[in-house]
């Protein structure tokens, strides 16, 4: 690997910096130390060579310059959007690049990542814009359900085929920052990560949740397309002992810490040129950004690549680099995403009968249990609310785990409000079938929920 520091030129501020420290030593072994009371050694640490504080004394300079340009790129392109105004933008992209017609998708919800990967891998396949109607083959008897696919279905696939591509798909591992790229030579040879960039693309202009599970870094590299700009803990390394082996030296206090921490790190840090041979209190932090993207990124770029051009299928690469906030389609966060019971309720709106007739007056009272429901189900109060009625055991699991994005899920075949919002609106109709006993979701015809 090419020396790290000497992807940079060097600016005529450390050209200065290197010619004054150089004047500094010859004024030094030139005059008598009466004429000038103070050695150059007592400017550099007791551990340290002239020429080795030199040089960290100019890798301290970039790493600054570094930091400091990132700051000034990311201040200057990222101005943040609202839920509205995203909206807004995808389903005018969305508008402007699926073309007219539809793909026929056959899924198999027991092997999701499988059968995705195989139709998404086709060249035909994967040269079309259209929207995808997905049909979903029954486990139990290998036919085709009955159901035509006017939103529901695709939701549905969208949602399970996020999940397989971050837990099933091999590509990905997990840090406490969110998903990285995990080296596969297979899938880079097969061009996997290339084929789930276009299945992210298609998610995201197709109405699909957000699939927003990617660690920060990688989305820096995606949106700016410059390695210098991708900001980098030991948090967004993915292999737990590189992590905590790096952390080690972040934290680190004493020059003796410091030296046992780096110790953890000779089993890789030789192979990496530019790296400070000799890791001070001084120079630990540009050791740790440097190898962080060693390890993060720099390993793996290859695979950063394909899934950068992946994602420029339906043109979603050119619109998050022209609108950086759109990052949050991809971005982890740390906010709480739980959906509230009060969001759940503006979104499945009923459809009501005439006002003043008698169907009116029991709709608005079922409308009023629903969204009692909706609160229990969100204040974790479904039990209490059941009574003294016996539960099985899987029913009792089954209201302990039951949260609000269940309701949509169950609804609309999303667990979340698409960043393109819903089209066409879900809406509850309510049915006047003694008959009927249970509520019934027609994802697939008229999006609605039926309710007695």
């Amino acid at each position: 690997m090419r020396c790290l520091q000497h992807q940079v030129k060097v600016r005529p501020s450390i050209r200065k910096q290197r010619a004054a420290f150089k004047r500094v030593k010859m004024r030094a072994r030139q005059r008598d130390s009466r004429c000038f009371p103070y050695n150059v050694a007592e400017f550099v640490p007791i551990f340290l060579e002239e020429d080795e504080a030199l040089e960290e004394a100019i890798q301290r300079s970039l790493l600054e310059e570094s930091d400091r340009q990132s700051e000034v790129h990311i201040s200057r392109s990222f101005k943040k959007l609202s839920k509205e105004e995203i909206e807004g933008l995808l389903r005018a992209h969305s508008e402007k690049v699926i073309t007219p017609g539809t793909r026929q998708l056959h899924i198999s919800r027991a092997n999701v990542w499988s059968t995705a990967l195989r139709q998404f891998k086709r060249p035909k396949f994967a040269e079309s814009c259209e929207m995808l109607y997905v049909t979903f083959a029954s486990d139990e008897h290998d036919t085709e359900e009955d159901a035509a696919d006017l939103g529901g279905p695709r939701r549905e696939f969208f949602r399970l085929l996020v999940k397989a591509i971050f837990q099933d798909s091999g590509a990905f591992e997990a840090t406490p920052n969110g998903c990285t790229l995990k080296f596969n030579i297979l899938h880079l040879q097969n061009g996997v990560y290339r084929t789930i960039g276009r299945m992210l693309s298609t998610i995201i202009v197709q109405g699909g949740e957000a699939p927003a599970f990617l660690s920060p870094h990688v989305v820096d590299y995606i949106v700016s397309g410059d390695i210098l700009q991708v900001h980098l803990t030991p948090d967004n390394i993915g292999d737990p002992e590189l992590r905590e082996n790096l952390k080690k030296v972040v934290n680190a206090t004493t020059q003796h810490d410091l030296e046992e921490a780096v110790s953890c790190c000779d089993s890789w840090r030789y192979q990496v040129e530019g790296l400070p041979l000799t890791v001070t209190m001084a120079n630990k932090d540009l050791f740790v950004k440097n190898a962080a993207l060693y390890l993060a990124v720099l390993q793996r770029q290859s695979c950063f690549d394909q899934l950068t051009d992946g994602l420029s299928y339906y043109g979603i690469l050119s619109l998050l680099r022209e609108n950086p906030s759109l990052r949050v389609l991809l971005d982890l966060s740390g906010e709480d995403k739980d959906l509230t019971a009060s969001l759940i309720a503006g979104v499945l709106r009923p459809s009501y009968s005439v006002l003043g007739s008698n169907r009116r007056v029991r709709e608005e009272l079922m409308v009023v249990k629903f969204r009692e429901f909706l609160q229990c189900v969100e204040n974790k109060e479904l039990r209490d609310s059941l009574g003294e009625r016996t539960l099985t055991k899987d029913e009792e699991a089954f209201v302990k785990a039951l949260r609000p994005g269940h309701i949509l899920a169950f609804a609309t075949g999303s667990s979340k409000v698409p960043a393109i919002g819903f089209q066409p609106a879900p809406k509850i109709t309510l049915i006047h079938d003694e008959s009927k006993h249970l509520p019934i979701a027609h994802t697939h015809v008229q999006m609605s929920v039926s309710f007695l």
